[in-house]
């Protein structure tokens, strides 16, 4: 069976259910949102006004559901996972910083791992924005120790520190200094380490994971 389903319609597009909460906790309602590869969102309210909000300005932004997700989703529950993968990635891109892009992403990195493509579930559980998630940080420990792929990870993770957004590259460091780690290349593994504690000051959060892991591998 083939979807038959107008690409427009499975852009992240709102037409319903757009908002932005600001840092104040106020919630702004609009008709249209979009956002860019920073972070930075667009809204459009009820009467035509274009508001701006850039990244750190506002505690979240949100879109209509994607119709690719639940695509998706209804694929993986008739086990055709690979068929639902496409979808998902759609979604994860097209509704990046609206977040229907991290429900993707947990999708695509729950069925990597299930299905035993531990090297794409590691990048993909390393994608998402919240990195406490118990049960993803076993998921990826032991994705590590199961991938016979490494060098394929870390050529992925090399990409990302060339050419992805900071926050990409930041994570990016903090996983190839972990798999260095794993491997017995303890310096190698402090040096990326290392190179987010002084070089990604604005990301705080994989800052604080740098030093919480500089301090763990103290020689």
């Amino acid at each position: 069976m083939r979807w038959r389903i107008s690409f427009f319609l499975l852009i992240c597009f709102s037409a319903q259910a757009a908002y932005v909460v600001n840092n104040a906790g106020r919630q702004i309602s609009g008709r249209e949102i979009s956002a860019d590869s920073d972070g930075r969102v667009t809204l459009k309210t009820s009467n035509g006004q274009v508001m701006t909000f850039q990244k750190g300005q506002y505690r979240s932004a949100v879109a209509d559901r994607p119709k690719a997700l639940d695509i998706a989703e209804k694929l993986l529950s008739e086990g055709r996972g690979s068929e639902a993968v496409p979808f998902l990635k759609l979604a994860k891109k097209n509704c990046r910083f609206l977040k229907w892009d991290q429900e993707a992403i947990q999708l695509l990195a729950d069925y990597y791992f299930e299905s035993g493509q531990f090297a794409l579930a590691i990048v993909e559980f390393q994608s998402l924005d919240d990195q406490a998630i118990a049960q993803n940080q076993v998921r990826v420990r032991e994705a590590m120790m199961k991938s016979g792929e490494v060098h394929d990870v870390i050529r992925v993770l090399d990409e990302d520190i060339r050419s992805g957004s900071r926050e990409a590259a930041a994570k990016a460091y903090l996983l190839r200094g972990q798999l260095k780690e794993e491997q017995g290349d303890a310096e190698g593994a402090r040096r990326d380490w290392i190179k987010v504690k002084l070089f990604f000051k604005a990301q705080a959060d994989a800052v604080k994971e740098a030093e919480n892991l500089l301090k763990e591998n103290e020689v």
